[in-house]
Protein backbone atom coordinates (compact mmCIF):
# COMPACT_ATOMS: atom_id res chain seq x y z
CA UNK A 1 0.00 0.00 0.00
CA UNK A 2 1.07 3.69 -0.45
CA UNK A 3 2.53 4.94 2.13
CA UNK A 4 3.34 8.87 3.67
CA UNK A 5 5.23 10.08 6.07
CA UNK A 6 5.41 12.82 8.61
CA UNK A 7 6.14 16.26 6.45
CA UNK A 8 8.54 19.33 6.86
CA UNK A 9 7.13 22.88 6.73
CA UNK A 10 5.55 23.68 3.35
CA UNK A 11 7.60 24.90 1.10
CA UNK A 12 6.37 28.62 0.00
CA UNK A 13 4.37 29.03 -2.53
CA UNK A 14 0.67 27.96 -3.67
CA UNK A 15 -0.75 24.96 -1.64
CA UNK A 16 -2.73 22.00 -3.07
CA UNK A 17 -6.37 23.47 -2.62
CA UNK A 18 -8.44 20.88 -4.91
CA UNK A 19 -7.48 16.85 -5.03
CA UNK A 20 -9.68 15.76 -8.16
CA UNK A 21 -10.34 11.98 -6.74
CA UNK A 22 -12.02 10.69 -10.10
CA UNK A 23 -10.62 7.94 -12.13
CA UNK A 24 -8.85 9.05 -15.59
CA UNK A 25 -11.44 9.56 -18.21
CA UNK A 26 -14.21 10.88 -16.38
CA UNK A 27 -13.20 14.39 -17.92
CA UNK A 28 -10.01 14.96 -16.15
CA UNK A 29 -8.59 17.05 -18.94
CA UNK A 30 -12.20 19.37 -19.12
CA UNK A 31 -11.75 19.50 -15.42
CA UNK A 32 -7.88 20.54 -15.45
CA UNK A 33 -8.80 23.08 -17.80
CA UNK A 34 -12.10 24.33 -15.98
CA UNK A 35 -9.67 24.56 -12.60
CA UNK A 36 -7.19 26.76 -13.86
CA UNK A 37 -9.53 28.90 -15.81
CA UNK A 38 -11.22 29.27 -12.21
CA UNK A 39 -7.53 30.67 -10.72
CA UNK A 40 -7.00 26.83 -9.15
CA UNK A 41 -3.82 26.67 -11.14
CA UNK A 42 -1.24 25.02 -11.97
CA UNK A 43 -3.39 21.76 -12.36
CA UNK A 44 -1.37 18.33 -12.02
CA UNK A 45 -2.75 15.77 -14.89
CA UNK A 46 -0.66 12.66 -16.26
CA UNK A 47 0.41 14.87 -19.50
CA UNK A 48 2.54 17.24 -16.83
CA UNK A 49 4.59 14.08 -16.52
CA UNK A 50 5.71 14.83 -20.17
CA UNK A 51 9.69 14.13 -20.26
CA UNK A 52 9.99 14.30 -16.57
CA UNK A 53 11.56 10.93 -16.22
CA UNK A 54 12.52 11.63 -12.60
CA UNK A 55 9.13 12.73 -11.37
CA UNK A 56 7.56 9.20 -13.44
CA UNK A 57 9.92 7.61 -11.01
CA UNK A 58 9.12 9.04 -7.65
CA UNK A 59 5.46 8.13 -8.45
CA UNK A 60 6.18 4.32 -9.40
CA UNK A 61 8.39 4.42 -6.09
CA UNK A 62 5.20 6.09 -4.03
CA UNK A 63 3.57 3.18 -5.82
CA UNK A 64 5.51 0.44 -4.55
CA UNK A 65 5.11 2.00 -0.96
CA UNK A 66 8.05 4.17 -0.80
CA UNK A 67 7.69 6.79 1.72
CA UNK A 68 6.50 9.80 0.26
CA UNK A 69 6.45 13.18 1.56
CA UNK A 70 3.18 14.62 -0.41
CA UNK A 71 3.57 18.23 0.75
CA UNK A 72 7.34 18.13 -1.42
CA UNK A 73 5.93 16.17 -3.93
CA UNK A 74 3.13 18.63 -4.59
CA UNK A 75 4.82 21.54 -3.81
CA UNK A 76 4.07 24.81 -6.56
CA UNK A 77 0.42 22.76 -7.71
CA UNK A 78 -2.51 24.46 -6.47
CA UNK A 79 -5.19 21.26 -8.10
CA UNK A 80 -4.58 17.93 -9.14
CA UNK A 81 -7.07 15.16 -11.72
CA UNK A 82 -6.05 12.13 -12.88
CA UNK A 83 -3.87 9.56 -12.79
CA UNK A 84 -1.56 9.48 -10.89
CA UNK A 85 -2.59 11.80 -8.03
CA UNK A 86 -6.15 9.95 -8.04
CA UNK A 87 -4.75 6.90 -6.49
CA UNK A 88 -3.13 8.75 -3.35
CA UNK A 89 -6.27 10.55 -2.34
CA UNK A 90 -6.06 9.36 1.46
CA UNK A 91 -2.39 10.82 1.61
CA UNK A 92 -2.84 14.21 0.18
CA UNK A 93 -6.04 14.70 2.18
CA UNK A 94 -3.97 14.06 5.36
CA UNK A 95 -1.19 15.99 3.86
CA UNK A 96 -3.58 18.88 2.88
CA UNK A 97 -6.63 18.77 5.43
CA UNK A 98 -7.89 22.32 4.47
CA UNK A 99 -8.25 21.07 0.88
CA UNK A 100 -11.40 20.13 -1.08
CA UNK A 101 -12.13 16.88 -3.19
CA UNK A 102 -13.83 16.38 -6.63
CA UNK A 103 -15.03 13.20 -7.67
CA UNK A 104 -15.58 13.45 -11.57
CA UNK A 105 -17.39 10.65 -12.76
CA UNK A 106 -19.21 9.53 -16.14
CA UNK A 107 -22.49 8.82 -16.82
CA UNK A 108 -22.29 4.95 -15.62
CA UNK A 109 -19.58 2.83 -15.31
CA UNK A 110 -19.92 1.05 -19.04
CA UNK A 111 -19.74 4.28 -20.75
CA UNK A 112 -16.32 4.99 -18.11
CA UNK A 113 -15.33 1.32 -19.25
CA UNK A 114 -15.30 1.83 -22.97
CA UNK A 115 -13.87 5.32 -22.91
CA UNK A 116 -10.97 3.21 -20.64
CA UNK A 117 -10.76 0.22 -22.94
CA UNK A 118 -10.20 2.52 -26.01
CA UNK A 119 -7.58 4.07 -25.04
CA UNK A 120 -6.00 3.89 -21.66
CA UNK A 121 -5.80 -0.14 -21.54
CA UNK A 122 -4.68 -0.39 -24.97
CA UNK A 123 -1.36 0.50 -24.12
CA UNK A 124 -1.03 -0.82 -20.73
CA UNK A 125 0.21 -4.40 -22.12
CA UNK A 126 3.75 -5.96 -21.22
CA UNK A 127 4.25 -5.82 -25.24
CA UNK A 128 3.88 -2.11 -25.42
CA UNK A 129 6.17 -2.02 -22.46
CA UNK A 130 8.99 -3.83 -24.35
CA UNK A 131 8.44 -2.16 -27.20
CA UNK A 132 8.75 1.84 -26.10
CA UNK A 133 11.85 0.92 -23.83
CA UNK A 134 14.30 2.35 -25.79
CA UNK A 135 12.59 5.41 -25.08
CA UNK A 136 13.05 6.40 -21.28
CA UNK A 137 10.81 9.35 -21.48
CA UNK A 138 8.21 7.21 -22.88
CA UNK A 139 8.46 4.42 -21.06
CA UNK A 140 8.87 6.21 -17.54
CA UNK A 141 4.96 7.60 -17.92
CA UNK A 142 4.16 3.93 -19.31
CA UNK A 143 5.36 2.41 -16.45
CA UNK A 144 3.14 5.30 -13.90
CA UNK A 145 0.55 3.82 -15.93
CA UNK A 146 1.18 0.17 -15.65
CA UNK A 147 1.36 0.68 -11.67
CA UNK A 148 -1.67 2.29 -11.70
CA UNK A 149 -3.17 -0.41 -12.58
CA UNK A 150 -1.32 -2.86 -10.83
CA UNK A 151 -2.84 -0.49 -7.82
CA UNK A 152 -6.34 -0.64 -9.01
CA UNK A 153 -6.06 -3.85 -9.29
CA UNK A 154 -4.56 -4.86 -5.70
CA UNK A 155 -7.14 -1.99 -3.93
CA UNK A 156 -10.33 -3.59 -5.86
CA UNK A 157 -9.39 -6.51 -7.03
CA UNK A 158 -10.34 -5.96 -10.90
CA UNK A 159 -9.65 -3.62 -13.34
CA UNK A 160 -13.00 -3.15 -15.54
CA UNK A 161 -16.71 -1.78 -14.85
CA UNK A 162 -16.65 -2.80 -11.14
CA UNK A 163 -13.66 -0.70 -10.42
CA UNK A 164 -15.08 2.11 -11.43
CA UNK A 165 -17.72 1.36 -9.04
CA UNK A 166 -15.51 0.63 -6.30
CA UNK A 167 -13.74 3.79 -6.76
CA UNK A 168 -16.09 5.79 -6.57
CA UNK A 169 -17.78 4.40 -3.25
CA UNK A 170 -14.33 4.31 -1.72
CA UNK A 171 -14.24 8.22 -2.10
CA UNK A 172 -17.38 8.64 -1.23
CA UNK A 173 -16.32 7.05 1.98
CA UNK A 174 -13.36 8.67 3.48
CA UNK A 175 -14.29 11.98 2.16
CA UNK A 176 -16.13 14.32 4.34
CA UNK A 177 -19.46 15.31 2.87
CA UNK A 178 -18.84 18.57 3.20
CA UNK A 179 -15.83 18.72 1.32
CA UNK A 180 -16.89 16.21 -2.05
CA UNK A 181 -18.21 17.46 -4.95
CA UNK A 182 -19.32 14.43 -7.21
CA UNK A 183 -19.34 15.98 -10.59
CA UNK A 184 -19.78 15.25 -14.26
CA UNK A 185 -18.27 17.75 -16.49
CA UNK A 186 -21.81 17.83 -18.50
CA UNK A 187 -23.37 19.73 -15.45
CA UNK A 188 -20.84 23.09 -16.66
CA UNK A 189 -19.76 25.44 -14.24
CA UNK A 190 -22.53 26.45 -12.07
CA UNK A 191 -22.15 23.37 -9.24
CA UNK A 192 -18.62 23.48 -9.93
CA UNK A 193 -18.36 27.35 -8.70
CA UNK A 194 -20.61 26.85 -5.91
CA UNK A 195 -18.34 24.65 -4.54
CA UNK A 196 -15.53 26.27 -4.84
CA UNK A 197 -17.10 29.34 -3.99
CA UNK A 198 -15.75 31.79 -7.09
CA UNK A 199 -17.81 33.33 -9.92
CA UNK A 200 -19.24 31.47 -13.04
CA UNK A 201 -16.95 32.85 -15.45
CA UNK A 202 -18.03 33.87 -18.88
CA UNK A 203 -16.46 31.50 -21.55
CA UNK A 204 -17.81 27.86 -22.09
CA UNK A 205 -17.21 25.35 -19.89
CA UNK A 206 -14.25 23.47 -21.39
CA UNK A 207 -14.98 20.18 -23.43
CA UNK A 208 -12.18 17.92 -24.19
CA UNK A 209 -13.04 14.73 -26.43
CA UNK A 210 -9.76 13.27 -26.49
CA UNK A 211 -10.43 9.39 -27.38
CA UNK A 212 -9.47 9.72 -31.25
CA UNK A 213 -6.32 12.45 -30.17
CA UNK A 214 -5.10 9.96 -28.20
CA UNK A 215 -5.77 7.10 -30.16
CA UNK A 216 -4.14 8.79 -32.79
CA UNK A 217 -0.51 9.20 -30.54
CA UNK A 218 -0.69 5.94 -29.33
CA UNK A 219 -0.56 4.61 -33.37
CA UNK A 220 2.33 6.92 -33.86
CA UNK A 221 4.33 5.90 -30.37
CA UNK A 222 3.64 2.25 -31.83
CA UNK A 223 5.09 2.91 -34.75
CA UNK A 224 8.09 4.87 -34.08
CA UNK A 225 9.21 2.38 -31.65
CA UNK A 226 8.19 -0.54 -33.94
CA UNK A 227 10.07 0.96 -36.44
CA UNK A 228 13.49 1.80 -33.91
CA UNK A 229 13.28 -1.82 -32.61
CA UNK A 230 13.30 -3.22 -36.75
CA UNK A 231 16.34 -0.84 -37.52
CA UNK A 232 18.18 -2.20 -34.32
CA UNK A 233 17.31 -5.84 -35.29
CA UNK A 234 18.05 -5.23 -38.40
CA UNK A 235 21.64 -3.54 -38.06
CA UNK A 236 22.84 -6.55 -35.79
CA UNK A 237 21.80 -9.07 -38.14
CA UNK A 238 23.38 -7.30 -40.83
CA UNK A 239 26.76 -7.57 -38.32
CA UNK A 240 26.41 -11.23 -37.95
CA UNK A 241 26.27 -11.72 -41.53
CA UNK A 242 29.45 -9.38 -42.20
CA UNK A 243 31.33 -11.68 -39.28
CA UNK A 244 29.91 -14.75 -40.84
CA UNK A 245 30.60 -14.04 -44.23
CA UNK A 246 34.40 -13.32 -43.29
CA UNK A 247 34.46 -16.59 -41.38
CA UNK A 248 34.76 -15.32 -38.24
CA UNK A 249 38.00 -13.21 -39.45
CA UNK A 250 39.39 -11.98 -36.38
CA UNK A 251 41.06 -8.95 -37.61
CA UNK A 252 37.43 -7.44 -38.27
CA UNK A 253 37.42 -3.78 -37.06
CA UNK A 254 33.47 -3.08 -36.00
CA UNK A 255 34.83 0.26 -35.59
CA UNK A 256 34.63 1.30 -39.19
CA UNK A 257 31.22 1.88 -40.94
CA UNK A 258 29.06 -0.48 -42.06
CA UNK A 259 29.63 0.17 -45.88
CA UNK A 260 33.24 -0.53 -45.28
CA UNK A 261 33.00 -3.90 -43.82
Amino acid sequence: MPTTIATTAAPAGPELRVIGAGLGRTGTSSMKEALEILGFGPCHHMSELTGKVGRCWEFVAAYHGKPTDWREMMAGWVSTVDTPTTDFVPELMAAYPDAKVILTVRDNSTVWWKSYTDTIMSVMTLWNGVLIYPFPAVFAMWSVGRNAESSKRRQYGVVGPACYEAHNARIKAIVPKEKLLVFNVKEGWEPLCNFLVVEVPNVPFPRKNETKELQKGYLIMRTVAAAVWMLGLGLVALIVQQVAQRGGNRDLDLRKPLHEL
